[in-house]
């Protein structure tokens, strides 16, 4: 994806975030049933962005007209890592107060 085009420049630098990259090569190189798909850049970051689990169905709406909405939701922000005293808080969280002061005043 040489292009100049902005689309492929937004396209190129979402799937790296995305860390599918990879992926896209490997349907870019299989010229046959991408070229069946016609699919626009829009449509390869929706598919991408759910592939990589970014994106996630929300709900699937079908109203009295047969018309399906699905509502998709999800973020862009990374999750940063957790320290390693979150961790530790996320263990001990689930134990009893009285287990936790015990092995506190256990230790000291």
């Amino acid at each position: 994806m040489s292009s100049k085009d902005p689309m492929d420049l937004l396209l190129k630098k979402v799937m790296e975030e995305f860390g599918i990259q990879e992926e896209y090569e490997r349907m870019k190189r299989d010229r046959k049933n991408c070229n069946k798909a016609n699919l626009t850049p829009g449509q390869i970051l929706v598919i991408a962005a759910l592939l990589g689990g970014v994106l996630e169905v929300t709900s699937i709406l079908i109203d009295k007209d047969q018309l399906v909405q699905i509502v998709l939701s999800g973020s862009l922000k990374r999750p940063k890592a957790k320290s390693q005293l979150e961790q530790i808080m996320d263990q001990v969280g689930g134990m009893p107060f009285d287990q936790v002061m015990k092995n506190l005043l256990r230790r000291y």
